[in-house]
């Protein structure tokens, strides 16, 4: 031991298991199984069962029923946003997304990748009388909604390819070739529509929020516009508010340096 390296005044083993694993997952970025973990950590099975299990029960990890593999959760995140500067960020961009929703009388929300995931970090509600809620922390495979479609159409291209090839090679019928037809196209438009997969009659609009002049996507703002006779202002239009909105939130996060 050298002279700058210390003793621990205090071990604490089973939170350091416990950390250990979400440090692991969090650098891995894959789903694993307990043996994979317990093999990686050079540890074995059974003094990690417990802290698996307690870290699932606390909603920290997830468990695949299918294949009994752990990911973490967006619980820590959930955590952090409570936290600055995060949370400042955010509570700074909720002037531009009202006065999005005021112009469009449509939601709207704010999202941001989490591992292979969009996460939805921020939402204003429609002013109009029905409109869509999203809650905070809702969140899905990024090729499964607008949001994410945003957020895979500007991001740096070998991020991108990496996580087409998981989603290829864990999603059966998953459609690569459609899929970045589709992000072409938004690249070129510079926006993106797409019918929701959970709600009918939804369609998200969705823009990229860039760190900087087009520096790189750090954020997708996104209007689930409904359709009928509940609109009470026109896609086309709705279309050029959002894109207004997303270059605001753009200096935002430049001056902040990202959400």
């Amino acid at each position: 031991m050298t002279s700058k390296e210390k003793t621990p005044a205090y071990r604490a083993p089973a939170l350091e298991k416990g950390l250990e694993i979400l440090e692991l997952l969090a650098d891995i970025k894959e789903p694993m199984t307990l043996t994979q973990i317990a093999a990686e950590l050079n540890r074995s099975r059974s003094e990690l069962y417990r802290m698996t299990a307690v870290l699932v029960e606390r909603g920290y990890l997830t468990r695949d029923p299918s294949s009994d593999e752990l990911h973490i959760s967006n619980r820590l995140f959930d955590l952090g946003m409570k936290a600055s500067p995060v949370g400042t960020l955010v509570e700074e961009a909720f002037p531009t997304l009202h006065r999005l929703s005021e112009r469009t009388r449509q939601p709207c929300h704010l999202a941001v990748v989490s591992g292979y995931r969009m996460v939805v970090v921020a939402r204003v509600e429609s002013p109009s009388n029905v409109g869509i809620a999203v809650r905070v922390g809702h969140n899905l495979d990024l090729y499964e909604s607008g949001s994410g479609l945003a957020l895979l159409a500007w991001m740096d291209e070998d991020e991108r390819s990496a996580l087409l090839d998981r989603y290829e090679k864990r999603t059966g019928g998953f459609d690569r070739e459609s899929l970045e037809a589709e992000l072409k196209r938004g690249r070129r438009s510079g926006y993106l529509r797409h019918k929701s997969s959970l709600v009918q009659g939804v369609e998200d609009l969705s823009c990229p929020v860039f760190l900087g002049e087009r520096e790189h996507v750090i954020a997708s703002l996104t209007v689930p516009y409904l359709k009928g006779r509940a609109a009470e202002v026109s896609v086309k239009d709705t279309l050029t508010h959002l894109r207004e909105a997303s270059r605001e939130l753009s200096t935002l996060g430049a001056r902040h340096g990202g959400f």
